[in-house]
């Protein structure tokens, strides 16, 4: 895994060259590209590894994630959260589930999305909110965590078992068809899945709620 450790690195240093030394964001993303690039020679033979395009997968779903959470623009927001979710189903392509995966495309980084983005526009933001950034304790500790939650997925990518993650030759013959999904949608999960309907149309009705007060 010295290749997915190494770009990893790479993205790290980037960003932090980007926050601390914007001046120098270019020539410092040229010597990093040049970086990734020699690794990628040195080390060619793991991009035909699973294990090095689900640990990606999973480093771009963690990092879209967090930037969903911390970014003060709400509709760059909802593009991240579009990048995690076809992150998803990517990983269900890789457990074979691909109609899982066609869904998660087409319902959630399609039609769901299509809703937050209509949400985002009703309540009106205009202006994108100035990152206020703390003094200095708020700072140093928030340094500290970033730098603490590097090492600890460095050491859990590198401490991994030796055994694969998972093998999608051990799941059932129907998992991610239609017939298996609807089956456990409708039998297993029908109370969850009916509250998970009702909780969006709660949602729904609450941002037009707020949407109202604005205008008057």
């Amino acid at each position: 895994m010295v290749l997915l450790l190494g770009l990893i690195a790479v993205v790290a240093v980037f960003a932090l060259a980007r926050t601390f030394v914007p001046a120098r964001t270019v020539p410092v993303g040229a010597a990093l590209g040049a970086v990734m690039v020699a690794l990628v020679a040195y080390d060619h033979q793991e991009l035909a590894s699973l294990e090095f395009w689900s640990g990606l997968i999973g480093f771009v779903a963690i990092m879209s994630a967090l930037l969903v959470v911390i970014h003060p623009n709400p509709m760059v927001s909802v593009l991240f959260l579009i990048l995690n979710l076809f992150c998803i189903a990517l990983f269900f392509l890789i457990l074979n589930a691909q109609f899982l995966a066609v869904i998660q495309v087409i319902i959630y980084a399609g039609a769901i999305m299509v809703l937050f983005v209509f949400v985002v526009m009703l309540l009106n933001l205009k202006a994108e909110e100035g990152l206020r950034l703390g003094g200095g304790p708020q700072r140093s500790g928030a340094v500290v965590l970033g730098v603490a939650f590097a090492a600890l997925m460095f050491y859990a990518i590198r401490n991994r078992g030796a055994a694969p993650y998972f093998e999608p030759e051990s799941f059932d013959s129907g998992f991610g068809t239609a017939r298996g999904i609807g089956r456990l949608l409708f039998t297993r999960y029908q109370f969850a899945f009916e509250a998970a309907s009702i909780l969006l149309i709660a949602a729904m009705i609450g941002a037009v709620v707020l949407a109202k007060r604005k205008l008057r």
